[in-house]
C-alpha cells in the first residue's frame, strides 16, 4: 500500500520551488514536486506543490521555516538564474 503524501507548500515560481526541494532533500527527506511536468507543457497552469511522505511532514516543515544558510546547490541554482 502506498504511503500517504502531503503537500507542505505551494509555489508559483519554479526557482523558489526547486530551492525549497533541494533544502529538504539535503536533509535526507524524499520530496516530490507535483505539477512540474504540467507546467512544462502549459506554463502558468497552477502552483507547484511540494510534497513529502506524511511521516516526514513535521521535519520538512521545520526545514522550510528555518531560513538558514543556502546550500551549495541553492547558491549555484540562484547564480544560474541571474
Amino acid at each position: 500500500m502506498p504511503e500517504e503524501v502531503v503537500t507542505i507548500a505551494e509555489f508559483n515560481e519554479s526557482l523558489e520551488a526547486e530551492m525549497a526541494k533541494m533544502r529538504i532533500e539535503s536533509a535526507g527527506i524524499e520530496v516530490f514536486l507535483s505539477g512540474e511536468n504540467a507546467r512544462i507543457m502549459e506554463p502558468g497552469l497552477g502552483p507547484l506543490q511540494l510534497q513529502v511522505k506524511a511521516a516526514d511532514e513535521e521535519d520538512a516543515r521545520a526545514i522550510l521555516a528555518d531560513p538558514g544558510e543556502p546550500t551549495d546547490e541553492e547558491a549555484e541554482a540562484a547564480g544560474e538564474q541571474q
